[in-house]
């Protein structure tokens, strides 16, 4: 009697013997050669799963090359568990079904996937595909045995590097691989036998790089246009970053096969990060063509968008990423981050978290989740997320630059200036890092530092909406009321309805003197935002001027209402009150600035004409030291009176 498949029970009662002994037998290796055993999560298609004995074939198949592994390199592969998987019908292509295996099959705490498809709709001629970075490989079902077997090698030989070779008779030959390594191979594969499987780290250790270089080269220089080494070195290129580097073996590879994807993407990578914007999304459109669903291409398509501040462009290829690869942990911390440039704290920080509940060692996420966290004003909590960030990577620029903002926040000077510090060390075009420092030396008065870092980012990032608006408020510092109205112009061109260029404007009309002109920006920016707190001053500045004291210090205090933390609101309130000869008021108001702003030489120079006039000359003289080491040409007749009233 035969099952439907045609094999005798006889025959599966002897096969499942051999089987056994094929398992249990493990080859003998030297006392010199370490075991590396790489755990493997197997996935089997509903196609390849018809057959009756499909579980023993995996199994015997795979414990067949894992001997040959084990003895030529001392590589173990070991099943962990076995899934099965419904593999998409409409795939004809063996590339799109790894894509759609990918989509279906998460890695989990395994190092990589292995599938197993019988679809009859795949194209025949590619048997076998493998992802080096990503940890997948699938085959399709071949007879007879030897050659899957032979071919499952051929795919894991690509695990550790090894590539599809133009020589015939070796098994990493690209059509009908033989038995054998050739010598390029095993130099690869050993180099690669510690790979890193974590699929968000570059499987080669970085002092192992150059080596790798030097062993493709030694292939490449045998020019059998193996187009595959050229897209491998442009990976470890990438990877030093060197990046014309890179840009050349593309090319190269272009020349060898002009549809090549691989190239067309890495080109994309290549002109993205030399700050190409537009020549890369070109490239990324040019790979979508040629394979329009891999998930990589629309993530890195997605950044490119997001540093041109297209961030409706940015979400749609993240979110396309998701769909095409669920388990795209980067694609959901950066669409947290494109939600945080928008201001959306809550999508930031529910994006992030799915993205440390797929990879719970995302620094990228945890920086995210401590800037969404700083925009809701929990600083404790975000000063948590910034630092276990730096503990899983200690070079990323966003935590230091959270932690800046903190420090700013908390009136911690220099160590916020440390941080932005530390941030652009690591990250010189770390364009927030130059905008933050801009603002810390503003608030301390060092307005030329300030300009100068402002200016930086812009160069940076030339529609960078606050730092214009920024170094608008600086050139209006020095009094430099042409410069900053060109800044305020720029604003404008780039989005007429931002409000705190409004309030710009307001102030360069008041101090031209345009009284009504400044009094319809001040409204203008109020309408457009009504949480602002500089036109309520601009207001105030106004209304003092007519006399209307008690007007003015209403829309003061409706700024401090705002922003309890307003400098010029709180000083303004000092001076009405200095004014109007209410000390105790003016004192409460000028401690505040120095509580915001320490080294504030006029509010020390303020307060010590109070404490004079309250003749508590001890303090009176304290102040007026501390308004001169701030860099205040204080009065020396006051001076001279109060150090003989000291005597």
């Amino acid at each position: 009697m035969r099952n439907p498949q045609g094999i005798s029970y006889d025959f599966c009662r002897l096969f499942i013997l051999s089987l056994l002994v094929v398992l249990l037998f493990q080859p003998a290796l030297s006392k010199s050669q370490s075991v590396r055993v790489v755990n493997l999560k197997v996935a089997v298609d509903e196609e390849f799963r018809r057959d009756r004995d499909w579980r023993l074939v995996v199994r015997r198949h795979l414990a067949n090359a894992s001997r040959v592994f084990e003895k030529e390199f001392g590589i173990r592969f070991e099943i962990g568990t076995i899934e099965s998987w419904s593999s998409d019908n409409s795939q004809n292509s063996i590339v799109d079904l790894l894509n759609d295996l990918r989509k279906s099959i998460s890695l989990d705490e395994y190092d990589a996937v292995l599938g197993f498809t019988n679809q009859p709709r795949i194209e025949y001629g590619l048997e076998g595909v493998a992802s080096y970075l990503k940890g997948f490989v699938l085959l399709r079902r071949m007879k007879p045995s030897t050659i899957m077997e032979r071919m499952i090698v051929h795919e894991l030989g690509h695990l550790f590097g090894a590539l599809d070779l133009n020589q015939p008779g070796l098994i990493m030959s690209r059509k009908n691989p033989g038995s054998a390594f050739d010598d390029f191979s095993k130099k690869i594969i050993l180099l690669n036998k510690e790979r890193d499987f974590n699929i968000y780290q570059f499987p080669l250790s970085e002092d192992k790089l150059d080596e790798a270089i030097e062993i493709y080269n030694g292939r490449k220089a045998k020019n059998l246009e193996e187009v595959e080494i050229y897209i491998m070195l442009a990976s470890i290129y990438m990877e030093k970053k060197d990046y014309d580097a890179m840009m050349a073996e593309c090319l190269q590879a272009l020349k060898i096969n002009p549809n090549l994807p691989e190239a067309y993407h890495h080109l994309g990578i290549a002109y993205r990060r030399k700050g190409q914007l537009d020549k890369a999304i070109e490239q990324y459109k040019k790979m979508l063509q040629l394979q329009p669903n891999l998930p990589e291409v629309h993530y890195n398509l997605g950044i490119a968008y997001m540093k041109k501040e297209a961030y409706e462009e940015a979400i749609q290829e993240y979110q396309k990423a998701i769909e095409l690869n669920p388990f795209y942990a980067k694609a959901y911390s950066n669409l947290g981050f494109v939600y945080l440039q928008q201001g959306l704290a809550e999508r930031a920080i529910a994006h992030c978290e799915k993205a440390l509940e797929l990879y719970p060692r995302l620094a990228e996420a945890y920086s995210t989740m401590g800037s969404a966290l700083i925009l809701k004003e929990q600083y404790t909590e975000a000063e948590a997320y910034s630092r276990t960030a730096l503990g899983i990577n200690p070079e990323l620029p966003g935590a230091y630059n959270n932690l800046g903002t903190i420090y700013m926040i908390r009136k911690m000077v220099e160590q916020a200036i440390d941080a932005f510090e530390r941030s652009l060390e690591i990250n010189p075009e770390y364009t927030q890092a130059h905008y933050n420092l801009g603002r810390v030396y503003l608030l301390q008065g060092h307005v030329d530092i300030a300009i100068d870092k402002f200016k930086e980012a812009i160069r940076l990032r030339p529609h960078y909406l606050k730092a214009h608006s920024n170094l608008a408020s600086a050139y209006l510092k020095k009094g430099l009321l042409a410069e900053a109205f060109e800044e305020c112009k720029e604003v404008l061109a780039i989005d007429p309805d931002y409000a705190v260029v409004h309030a710009n404007l307001g102030y360069i009309h008041l101090m031209e003197g345009r009284m009504d002109q400044a009094k319809k920006k001040a409204k203008r920016a109020i309408s457009l935002d009504p949480k602002l707190p500089q036109p309520h001053i601009i207001l105030g500045l106004l209304l003092e001027k007519e006399e209307r004291f008690n007007e003015a210090l209403v829309e003061y205090r409706e700024a401090i209402t705002l922003e309890p933390e307003n400098l010029e609101a709180q000083l303004n309130i000092g001076n009405l009150y200095m004014k109007k000869a209410v000390y105790p008021k003016a004192l409460i108001h000028y401690k505040k600035v120095i509580d915001i702003t320490p080294n504030h030489a006029q509010a020390h120079n303020n307060l010590a004409v109070i404490y004079f006039r309250q003749e508590m000359f001890a303090k009176a003289w304290d102040h007026l030291q501390k308004a001169e080491a701030a860099g205040l040409q204080v009065h020396p007749d006051f001076k001279q009176e109060l150090k003989n009233k000291i005597k």
